[in-house]
């Protein structure tokens, strides 16, 4: 949805006789991405009262927006309700949790959640460097930067710009580097 389309995609939205899930998450992600964040929690809140079920990509946008509104309060209801729905397995739910609390200022709950995720992609593991980061944690991102690699999980671009920024803000830049002249970042 561009910006220009949103109010005519909610019009066509409540025009729906019919709406479904897809439908829902649509709007809610197009809302997030736009800068419409409060609507689009607002818009979650409606899809749980008409009794639709949320998948893997609801919760991602609607945890991103609370996340930029900084809505801790809401992002933990809206992790509670991760909980009841059986969507806390999920990689790409607990990424966006991990997200979520990070950004919130809430460094602690949200290593708890990565801490406790049973499966981890280079989402999850870029979502918690990114957050020691922008939590001034510069050293614990460089940390779970190895760990990660130490796991086997290969940094795609954005964890490698994540983890060379985190050396710059430790003004390490020795181990900036480091990173720059591994092969992988070399390819």
């Amino acid at each position: 949805m561009w910006r220009g389309t949103v109010e005519e995609s909610k019009h066509l939205f409540h025009g729906l006789k019919e709406r479904d899930s897809i439908s829902w998450t649509t709007m809610i992600s197009g809302l997030m991405q736009n800068g419409m964040e409060r609507e689009a929690v607002d818009m979650f809140r409606e899809m749980i009262l008409v009794g639709f079920t949320m998948d893997q990509f609801t919760f991602g946008s609607v945890l991103t927006a609370c996340g930029s509104l900084l809505a801790l309060g809401e992002g933990k209801q809206i992790h509670a309700y991760v909980i009841r729905t059986d969507h806390k397995d999920n990689v790409f739910v607990g990424s966006a949790l991990v997200d979520m609390y990070s950004e919130c200022k809430s460094i602690k709950s949200g290593e708890t959640i990565f801490e406790r995720m049973t499966q981890k992609k280079v989402v999850s593991w870029t979502a918690m460097l990114v957050g020691y980061g922008q939590n001034g944690f510069s050293e614990e991102a460089v940390k779970i930067f190895f760990e990660m690699q130490r796991n086997g999980v290969e940094p795609d671009d954005f964890t490698l710009g994540s983890v060379i920024s985190s050396c710059a803000n430790q003004a390490s830049l020795e181990e900036g580097a480091q990173f720059h002249c591994q092969p992988w970042f070399l390819a």
